[in-house]
């Protein structure tokens, strides 16, 4: 797996009685799962700000002149990066998962 680990790691898993490779996995599982939480956070906070459910409406109202352009086309993209970047995450969970 790794070839040389720190030796936190090895000390916490020792300690707790775990394999290094049990303990590496859930480490991994549950930074996946608080870098998910925030990204839904951070597209929440943009669904509350335009008061919208996804980029399609946000997109369509700032073309029908019902939202300032700025900051909103930034914003739009940011949604969509935030988006993009759930899906990757998504991917490295489900990878752990049937390891």
């Amino acid at each position: 797996m790794v070839d040389v680990l720190p030796e936190t790691v090895i000390r916490v898993a020792q300690e707790l009685h775990l394999p290094i490779e049990g303990l590496m996995t859930r480490s991994l599982r549950a930074f996946l799962m608080q870098e998910m939480h925030s990204a839904q956070m951070d597209i929440g906070d943009l669904q509350d700000r335009y008061g919208v459910v996804d980029t399609a409406e946000l997109r369509d109202r700032i073309e029908r002149q019902e939202i300032s352009s700025h900051p909103a086309w930034e914003d739009a993209m940011e949604w969509e990066h935030l988006e993009a970047y759930l899906a990757r995450v998504q991917d490295l969970l489900n990878e752990i998962s049937d390891v």
